[in-house]
């Protein structure tokens, strides 16, 4: 049996949980690509929910750009270390420890104007990534997910127990297509817009489908 392990311990292994200069100039590199896509859908000044926002490598470089952020994540150690991280690199910021199935009863409906997440879905199956999105459509008008997409090499390489989704790192993760994703995952959701862009190199250089779902 694969043992699987807590967000804190992975991304310990994979990088720095606290922020060096270094670490969020390269974040901020990667935030700074994405609002090329972003503010198409959200003005500047907007409030933004982060959702799994994990150590803040999109939540504290977001909130330098002129956006109200805040950030939740369900791993008290990850939120203290994401915490650190926005009072030494960021600006209109909160982390928050909280639960992503229960945002709309922390914040409310409308609280913010768009939820955004990066390699967050991926970690659910289908039906909770559906329960996941109709949470967050109800905080706020919009929803912005980047999520990594399925190849021969993901498939063939990352998964240690593949019948129950568990790879090599000890975590839970899906790879899925664009046609299964849209087709499937996001039917019957109004998909707005999407594009297929490669992650940051301090991300891993990765394909990602990003795709914006609004309220009917």
């Amino acid at each position: 049996m694969v043992k699987r392990i807590s967000w804190f311990e992975a991304f310990g292994k994979a990088m720095n949980v606290i922020f060096i200069k270094k670490d969020f100039s390269n974040y901020k590199e990667m935030v700074k690509n994405e609002l090329k896509f972003y503010r198409k859908y959200l003005k500047q000044g907007a409030k933004v929910l982060d959702i799994g926002c994990g150590l803040g490598c999109e939540a504290v470089p977001l909130s330098g750009f002129g956006y109200k952020v805040v950030g939740i994540d369900n791993d008290k150690r990850v939120v203290e270390a994401a915490r650190k991280n926005a009072k030494k690199f960021g600006k209109k910021i909160k982390i928050v420890y909280g639960n992503i199935f229960r945002i709309d009863r922390i914040f409310g409906k409308n609280s913010f104007d768009a939820c955004i997440s990066g390699g967050v879905l991926e970690h659910f199956p289908e039906k909770k990534v559906r329960q996941i999105i109709r949470k967050q459509l109800y905080v706020a008008p919009l929803v912005i997910a980047s999520i990594p997409l399925s190849s021969k090499k993901n498939m063939r390489s990352e998964y240690k127990d593949y019948r129950r989704r568990i790879c090599r790192d000890g975590i839970y993760r899906n790879f899925w297509s664009v046609n299964y994703m849209l087709n499937n995952i996001f039917k019957g959701f109004n998909i707005v817009d999407y594009k297929i862009q490669r992650a940051h190199k301090s991300i891993g250089n990765f394909k990602a489908l990003i795709i914006v779902i609004g309220r009917k």
